[in-house]
């Protein structure tokens, strides 16, 4: 299941792609669409720090040290996804909107190691293609990417087809998807929640939106989830959710910089 050389989009007997499975249930034809109504392209990697850049006086960044010993922090499209203070779903109101960001939508002030709480924002019942790049590249590592509220169809995975590129990257994905050299396949897709994405490759993710909500994408890595390796699909807006309950317990900032009345605690 799902080879390391990511051959998909040929028949082979040694091994096959989670892309090549048949679903065992009927699709929405809308997925099944050769344009969807949202294309989004999320390429991810590390950001390597250097020592003296990290370990700053007064400051506390996130990182992980990797096995070869590098120090390192996720970015997706550029982005390491940092948590707000407060859930979204029951509190937007009280959140500042300079807090969310996406690739079209980055800080001004945002540094190499931009962080923010990612979001992306689809229509409710649109439907929506996810193209996961891996930047990463890191030999024998798959990145096996979740998402939170509803599954997705797998319609394609693989490598760049193009032999003279060793190592695909957001602006190769982009140039092949163009001149339609991104293998997709309609023929009743599988549906999945988590899928890895083959190392130095690509998979390409089909869903109809149409649970509104606020839901986390992200490696299911936990060492990657918490150096930033994740983002938030918003579905829909807050007139397609159902109201809060009365009295419905809030939830307030666990770190010491930011401090109550300003995120305040009520039972």
């Amino acid at each position: 299941m799902n080879p390391l050389d990511a051959i998909c989009n040929v028949k082979r007997n040694d091994g096959v792609c989670v892309s090549n499975l048949k679903a065992a249930k009927p699709v929405d034809q809308a997925i099944l669409q050769e344009r969807p109504d949202v294309k989004i392209f999320l390429p991810f990697r590390f950001h390597v720090y250097k020592p003296k850049d990290l370990f700053q006086e007064n400051t506390y960044n996130n990182f992980l040290v990797a096995p070869g010993g590098d120090h390192v922090l996720s970015l997706v499209d550029e982005i390491s996804y940092s948590a707000p203070p407060a859930p979204p779903l029951s509190q937007m109101h009280e959140l500042p909107p300079d807090l969310f960001c996406n690739g079209d939508n980055r800080p001004a002030d945002c540094p190499v190691d931009c962080r923010c709480t990612h979001m992306i924002d689809v229509p409710l019942n649109s439907v929506v293609e996810i193209v996961l790049v891996d930047e990463v590249q890191a030999p024998n590592l798959s990145h096996p990417f979740h998402l939170h509220g509803t599954p997705y169809n797998v319609v394609g995975m693989g490598r760049s087809p193009d032999k003279n590129i060793k190592k695909i990257n957001l602006k190769h994905a982009l140039d092949l998807d163009r001149k339609g050299l991104l293998h997709r396949q309609y023929n009743l897709p599988p549906f999945k929640d988590t899928l890895a994405v083959p190392n130095n490759g690509y998979v390409i993710l089909r869903l109809k939106a149409d649970n509104p909500g606020y839901w986390l994408f992200h490696c299911h890595f936990i060492y990657h989830i918490v150096i930033g390796m994740g983002l938030v699909i918003h579905i829909g807006t807050q007139g397609d959710l159902p109201p809060v309950p009365p009295n419905f317990p809030r939830c307030g900032h666990h770190l010491p910089e930011i401090e109550p009345p300003y995120y305040p605690i009520q039972y």
